[in-house]
C-alpha cells in the first residue's frame, strides 16, 4: 500500500472513531511531511497551523 493511500484509510478509520482521533492522524501526517522540509520552512508551517488550531478553539470555546 502507498504511502498516501496508507495515511487516507488510518485518517478514515480515526474519523469514523472520534473527530479528536481523527485530527490526531492528521496531525501525524503533517509531522512526518514536515520533517523532510528546510527547518525555517516548517516552522513557519507549524505557527500557521497552530494560529489556525487557536481560532477553532476560540471559536468553538465562546
Amino acid at each position: 500500500m502507498s504511502g498516501s493511500a496508507y495515511w487516507s484509510k488510518e485518517i478514515r478509520k480515526a474519523d469514523q472513531r472520534s473527530p479528536k482521533e481523527g485530527a490526531a492522524k492528521r496531525m501525524d501526517r503533517l509531522r512526518g511531511v514536515l520533517r523532510d522540509l528546510d527547518p525555517a520552512v516548517a516552522n513557519r508551517a507549524w505557527r500557521e497551523v497552530g494560529d489556525a488550531i487557536q481560532k477553532i478553539t476560540d471559536r468553538y470555546t465562546r
